[in-house]
């Protein structure tokens, strides 16, 4: 078994036309590797209210360890207020402060960085000055750093995206993302082409891209895998990315062949799309073996 991987960022509660589900990148994916049977650790920062106190008792509730989820005293635990479209996508506000806006890079945070096999994070938790400079001294701290892009607007700021690709080894973009970021580095969105820029510029050793219908492609290893979608009657896509990224991660991590990894990513990641919430119900062994 390996060591735990970490998953830094935002916990928040996605406010949905169908109800209020705990979310955030972070959240979802650690949600989904506790799922699954891996090893993981939320570091992140819920509010001393009603909402935070849910939160912790749903982590717990999933599988979740929740020694490493500060408790902020003054700020609200952090909202999402999502609108769906004809597509089942979601765009989002996001009230400001919260209290994933002041993760700490306390002792316990580093230890837990230092300590894993992997550490999953992203831009929208370095919305803020004191946020940025938490959140890469922690993934300094790390020896494997997954990058979930997860840029939304209006907290999709250029140079914090591109300071977070400095750091990263594996880099995990869905294809809007993918646009962006070639668009900042004047460079082709095609795989091959953006892959280039980012190990020469950036020393990116492994790249994914989701493409919603379309499935996904992965770099990983010296070798490019083309992934269809699988098949799923659409409710809302929140958290099927973070499905995908767990799974693959955890799938990679145990030895699997990227084919495989990939493969049993997108299973996970369609039936998330076809359930309400960014985590439902499920048995690991539904999607793994």
């Amino acid at each position: 078994m390996h060591a735990p991987i970490v998953c830094l960022g935002e916990t928040l509660w996605d406010v949905l036309p169908h109800g209020a589900f705990l979310g955030g990148a972070p959240f979802n994916v650690a949600a989904h590797l506790a799922r699954l049977g891996a090893p993981v650790c939320l570091v992140s920062r819920v509010g001393a209210d009603a909402r935070g106190r849910e939160a912790l008792a749903r982590m717990r509730a999933v599988g979740l360890g929740t020694a490493r989820v500060q408790v902020d005293p003054w700020l609200p635990t952090g909202e999402a207020r999502a609108v769906l479209d004809g597509t089942g996508s979601a765009r989002y506000e996001f009230p400001s402060p919260a209290a994933w806006d002041r993760i700490e890079a306390d002792a316990h945070a580093l230890e837990a960085a230092n300590g894993a096999s992997a550490l999953v994070f992203g831009t929208l938790s370095q919305r803020t000055p004191a946020a940025v400079e938490a959140v890469r001294r922690l993934v300094d701290a790390a020896c494997w750093r997954v990058l979930d892009l997860n840029l939304r607007a209006p907290h999709d700021q250029r140079d914090v995206a591109l300071a977070s690709l400095a750091r990263a080894d594996f880099v995990k973009l869905n294809d809007s993302e993918a646009d962006r970021v070639a668009a900042w580095l004047g460079v082709a969105a095609d795989p091959p082409d953006l892959l280039d820029v980012l190990a020469a510029r950036f020393g990116v050793a492994s790249l994914c891209i989701t493409r919603g219908e379309r499935g996904a492609v992965l770099w990983h290893d010296g070798q490019w895998f083309d992934q269809p979608a699988a098949r799923s009657e659409v409710i809302d896509t929140v958290g099927a990315g973070d499905a995908f990224l767990a799974m693959l991660l955890a799938e990679l991590l145990d030895g699997r062949a990227p084919a495989t990894a990939m493969e049993r990513a997108a299973r996970l990641a369609a039936f998330v799309a076809s359930q309400p919430g960014a985590v439902p119900d499920y048995a690991a062994g539904d999607f793994r073996g």
